[in-house]
C-alpha cells in the first residue's frame, strides 16, 4: 500500500518527462563497458549488444519510467527500478553529475534560474521536475514483505 504513492509519483514524473521529451542516458555503462573491453577485448560484441538494449530503454525516457513502474507493480522490483533508473538517466547519479558539471562550468545558476522561470510561465522545465519526482519515487520504492 505504501508503494502506491511512490508509483504514482514515478508515473507523474514519467508523464512530465514525456511532455518535455526528456530521455535518459547510459554514459555510465558506456564508460564501464570501455574499461572492461580494454581488459577483455573478446567480450566487446556482448557489451555492445547489452549497451544497445540499455540505450533503447534510456531513449524511452518517460515511457520507460512508466513501464518500469508497471513492472514494479507486478512485483518485479529489481528489474522495474532498473528500467526506471535508465529512463530517468541513471537517476541520482546523473543528477549529481549534472550539478557538479554545472558548478565546474559556472552555468548552474543560469540553468536553475531558467528552469524556475520556465516553470512559473508554464513553458518548460517539466523534464527537470519529472526527473526529480522520478528519482525521489524510485528511491522510496521498497519491496513489500
Amino acid at each position: 500500500m505504501e508503494n502506491k504513492k511512490w508509483m504514482i509519483l514515478c508515473v507523474i514524473g514519467g508523464i512530465l518527462m514525456i511532455i518535455s521529451s526528456t530521455v535518459g542516458g547510459i554514459s555510465f555503462f558506456v564508460r564501464i563497458s570501455g574499461i572492461l573491453t580494454d581488459i577483455e577485448p573478446q567480450l566487446a560484441p556482448i557489451f555492445n549488444i547489452i549497451l544497445q538494449i540499455f540505450n533503447y530503454i534510456a531513449l524511452g525516457g518517460g515511457v520507460s519510467v512508466i513501464i518500469g513502474t508497471v513492472i514494479v507493480a507486478l512485483d518485479h522490483y529489481g528489474i522495474g527500478k532498473f528500467i526506471i533508473g535508465l529512463g530517468a538517466g541513471m537517476g541520482l547519479i546523473g543528477l549529481i553529475l549534472h550539478i557538479i558539471m554545472g558548478i565546474i562550468g559556472g552555468t548552474l545558476t543560469n540553468e536553475l534560474m531558467t528552469i524556475v522561470l520556465n516553470l512559473i510561465s508554464l513553458t518548460g522545465g517539466f523534464g527537470f521536475v519529472g526527473i526529480i519526482l522520478t528519482i525521489f519515487g524510485r528511491f522510496k520504492l521498497k519491496k513489500e514483505d
